[in-house]
């Protein structure tokens, strides 16, 4: 009778077992399934890879416009609020605001039937190349300091979540849309004033100017230790020197090569390209500043953090060697504002999947 109950028992044991078993593994698909996408545009859903990737895509962003360098920093703006929204909040949305236009563009992408060819594919393949390449020498470069770093597939997952192969398929979605803006864009028409007009209007932030220069250093390059007042003195007087030879007529050039202390002079003959973007650079920001204000021809002396920089303006692009540029940023204009109006249709209408979207950590 004992036996007999007992292998009741045991027999009631198993099938709990079993049923736990089953239980757990359809948790288990459950919970994987409903954290597989984070929202759906026209029934076709933003899978919670993609959404990582445009989440890492926002951050790097948000950090970057923040001028933010060390890790303290950052740390201190992801606690922060952006005019009075939870700067995490805030990146979430952006990222998926990100998604929709994506999925927007992608599906009309293949309404319109467009594909990846080879050429297309090939693309692919040396992007992925590329990157990983850039994060090796990253790496490398850490190493070289005695830091230690993750590989370039680890450092590329903790910024954006995802693996390289998982990157890799977005990114053939993201060529396909590509694909898909240039053909739209070929359809929008600037016209020659508009062209004149924009340019004449932001000049500064089309034009490249080329100066040459020479540097005195007024800061050790290796301790960053700033020179004395009296040393400093004697410095600039060379650079006054150095001045009056090129005012002179002497080759602005071979002074470069002979009185700069830059090690890169040998490469570069002293030549700098600048941009009005790169005003947000500190080291280069004086020299822009002067480049912007001067012309053709100007010479000068202009002090930046570190250096005295004798300086001749060699070079300002004209708007037949920016034009093509000023058309591009018309066209993404206009392109820009028809996708706006798509993302506002009712049948792109976002609907969240809130249990996975409080899932993903910023």
């Amino acid at each position: 009778m004992r036996e007999k109950i007992g292998g009741k028992k045991k027999a009631v044991i198993a099938v709990i077992a079993v049923l736990a078993v089953a239980l757990a593994v359809g948790c288990g698909v459950w919970y994987s399934y409903a954290t597989s996408y984070v929202a759906t545009v026209a029934g076709e859903k933003i899978t919670s890879k993609e959404y990582k990737y445009f989440l890492g895509s926002v951050k790097i962003q948000m950090e970057n416009d923040a001028q933010l360098e060390d890790q303290a920093s950052k740390e201190a703006f992801w606690d922060s609020k952006i005019e009075g929204v939870d700067a995490r909040e805030l990146a979430k949305q952006r990222a998926l605001d990100s998604c929709k236009e994506f999925k927007i563009q992608l599906l009309k992408a293949k309404e319109k039937g467009l594909f990846l060819n080879d050429k297309d594919m090939q693309e692919v393949e040396n992007s992925i190349t590329t990157l990983l390449s850039q994060m090796a020498q990253f790496n490398q470069a850490a190493k070289n300091t005695g830091v230690k770093i993750m590989s370039a597939e680890e450092m590329f997952k903790d910024t954006y979540g995802i693996n390289i192969e998982e990157y890799k398929e977005i990114l053939k979605d993201l060529r396909l849309v590509f694909k898909f803006v240039e053909d739209e864009q070929k359809k929008i028409s600037v016209t020659e004033e508009e062209l004149e007009n924009r340019y004449n209007e932001n000049k500064d932030t089309f034009d490249k100017i080329t100066i040459r220069h020479i540097i005195f250093y007024t800061v050790n390059p290796k301790t960053e230790v700033s020179l004395s007042a009296e040393d400093k003195q004697k410095l600039y007087d060379k650079a006054k020197d150095a001045l009056q030879k090129v005012n002179k007529g002497e080759d602005m050039e071979a002074l470069a090569l002979e009185l700069s202390e830059d090690s890169g002079v040998e490469g570069n003959k002293g030549l700098l390209e600048l941009n009005y973007t790169k005003a947000s650079e500190p080291k280069l920001a004086d020299l822009v500043k002067w480049a912007f204000e001067h012309k053709v021809g100007d010479t000068d002396i202009v002090e930046t953090d570190y250096a005295y920089h004798v300086v001749r303006l060699e070079k300002r692009t004209e708007y037949k060697d920016v034009v093509q540029n000023v058309k591009n940023v018309i066209l993404a204009e206009k392109y820009n504002n028809i996708l706006k109006e798509w993302t506002e249709e009712s049948q792109y209408d976002l609907k969240e999947n809130e249990f996975a979207l409080r899932r993903i950590k910023v």
